[in-house]
């Protein structure tokens, strides 16, 4: 079930929630959206796995899954995984509303159906990847309101988005030989020098530097925020800058760990700032 990507799809959808604009906090149906989201999350993830297995088996980051090493039969982890996404569709429609669960079942039909399928066709995948991955945080949002057309899910989106692209880069460049072997289309195996990884990683950092301090300006979060986030976002930013300009291991593996601790920060310094 890729415990640390479903834990970050929980983590930003009880962000999601949190910052919807409600009364105080309903940790029991907080709860229950976790559960139903992390119940498709989990999902999802295991439906990915049954199909990427013969191409995970010829990679170090990934052949010792369960699957690709057959500790767990493909047929039985499909049925288990297409159960486990309708009791969580269902789930989270009974303890929130259609919305939200309707947006958990399209993030699993957009990860599984579009961009599994797709790294071994282009390397545009990364993006289609990261509208799926972007969704959690609409999820929780969507739990507490249903109407989506507006700046606090649109924002989230955004965050999580423009986050998600030097994050991967930076994973597809540490493991760029395994990703060439195993046959997928990625832009580090298309473009073998680095430079338009690299470049788009630099340009990511820098939408999202500047995405980030738009609370402040639309009066949705305090000026401790704003220097909280830019000074988070300019740390990050220079992380990317030196991957972009050097564009070897070690810079890569800083970019990582600082998309690693970027997100968690900059969600609890909104989830503190945050005016409702």
């Amino acid at each position: 079930m890729k415990f640390r990507l479903t834990l970050l799809v929980l983590t930003t959808t009880f962000f999601g929630f949190v910052l919807a604009p409600v009364g105080p906090l309903d940790l029991a149906k907080a709860i229950h959206v976790l559960v139903g989201t992390g119940l498709v999350a989990a999902s999802a993830a295991v439906l990915n796995e049954v199909l990427e297995r013969r191409h995970d088996s010829q990679m170090s980051r990934t052949k010792d899954r369960p699957i690709p090493a057959q500790r767990i039969d493909a047929i039985e982890a499909t049925i288990t995984s297409i159960i486990g996404a309708l009791v969580g569709f269902l789930y989270l429609w009974n303890f929130s509303n259609l919305v939200a669960a309707s947006v958990a079942l399209f993030s699993l039909i957009s990860y599984v159906a579009i961009y599994t399928p797709f790294k071994r066709i282009s390397p545009w995948n990364t993006w289609i990847g990261a509208v799926s991955g972007a969704l959690p945080p609409v999820i929780g949002y969507a739990a507490q309101d249903e109407h989506l057309v507006r700046f606090t899910p649109l924002f989230l989106f955004s965050i999580l988005f423009f986050w998600q692209m030097p994050h991967f880069y930076a994973i597809a460049w540490i493991y760029r030989n395994d990703y060439k072997k195993a046959g997928f289309k990625m832009l580090v195996v298309v473009d073998s020098t680095g430079k338009k990884l690299t470049l788009q990683s630099l340009i990511f950092s820098f939408l999202l530097l500047s995405v980030s301090t738009l609370p402040y300006f639309t009066g949705h979060a305090s000026a401790t925020y704003l220097g909280g986030s830019l000074t988070l976002g300019l740390l990050f930013f220079s992380s990317a800058l030196l991957f972009h300009l050097r564009g070897d291991l070690k810079t890569a593996r800083i970019l990582f760990f600082s998309s690693i601790a970027y997100l968690p920060l900059l969600f609890t310094l909104l989830a503190f700032c945050w005016k409702k």
